[in-house]
């Protein structure tokens, strides 16, 4: 659901699953975190891929601007290092 949130902010979000009919619950979610001065964590940086197959291209992209026609699978390395701390 990350890029349901990121399309939600008007981020880039290339060929990515996004929950089309949970885009007014992200807002009102981000809305009501930063209202009540709570942070919602969202990965920095993202594993893209150019097709959803074994032998796709893959890169490690912020989050923010994945390309088009690429499509995000997972949290990259950065996000991984955060969540985990």
């Amino acid at each position: 659901m990350i890029f349901t949130f990121y399309k939600a902010q008007g981020y880039a979000v290339g060929s990515s699953l996004v929950e089309e009919d949970k885009l007014d619950l992200a807002t009102s979610l981000m809305e009501n975190a930063k209202t009540k001065g709570v942070s919602l964590l969202l990965p920095t940086n993202v594993v893209t891929v150019d097709k959803f197959a074994a032998d796709a291209n893959s890169k490690i992209v912020l989050a923010s601007e994945i390309p088009d026609g690429w499509m995000g699978l997972d949290i990259g390395p950065d996000a991984i290092k955060s969540f985990g701390s």
